[in-house]
């Protein structure tokens, strides 16, 4: 496989043939791009499942979802789904976790706030790193029971956060492994965080 300079990574569509991701993906991976990435995007396929057969027929490549959010997945499924992707394609999968689009939600009848966003995000993180640690979960967390994780750790999983507000921005340099931008909507939220100093 060839070096590239810099990191790459190519954003791959969750529609059409499956076995079309799967070339695109190999044909990637010999061009010496470092990670494909699905976007789980509403109305289209499922990435997960796009993801899946990336993960297990193509070698060495890593694997992204992005992004995930903890409206339309819990945060347990969202643990237990990348735990299950992880054995298939071990250090080699990304997840990228944002606070879903408020449009989608509500054409899906699913209640959002937009000052929610940031602070469900904070937990799911939490959430994640807990049970990937294999550690059962704190008494008292809403809507989380204190379980014992059922599905064995994983490698360590980067979490990218995803979200053009600035306070998505401010999760994503507190908790985050990196950010993913929307060139066009995130450069207004980085220049507030920069007029205020940051959080």
């Amino acid at each position: 496989m060839p070096d590239l300079a810099r990191r790459v990574g190519l954003g791959l569509a969750s529609r059409g043939s499956v076995d079309d991701c799967v070339e695109w993906a190999e044909r990637a991976r010999a061009s010496g791009i470092e990670s494909v990435w699905f976007h789980d995007s509403y109305f289209e396929r499922d990435a997960v499942t796009y993801a899946s057969a990336v993960a297990s027929r193509v070698e060495e490549i890593g694997v992204g979802l992005g992004a995930l959010n903890p409206f339309t997945r819990h945060p347990v499924l969202i643990a237990m789904t990348i735990s299950a992707l992880d054995e298939m394609a071990p250090g080699r999968i990304r997840l990228g976790l944002g606070s879903a689009l408020p449009l989608r939600l509500g054409q899906m009848g699913i209640p959002y706030a937009p000052d929610d966003a940031a602070t469900r995000t904070r937990s799911t993180i939490d959430t994640l790193r807990t049970l990937w640690k294999g550690e059962r979960m704190p008494p008292g967390r809403p809507g989380l029971p204190p379980l014992q994780p059922m599905f064995p750790p994983v490698h360590r999983v980067p979490i990218y956060v995803a979200g053009y507000r600035s306070p998505m921005m401010v999760v994503a340099g507190q908790q985050g492994d990196g950010y993913i931008a929307r060139p066009a909507e995130s450069i207004p939220g980085l220049r507030k965080l920069l007029r205020v100093g940051g959080p």
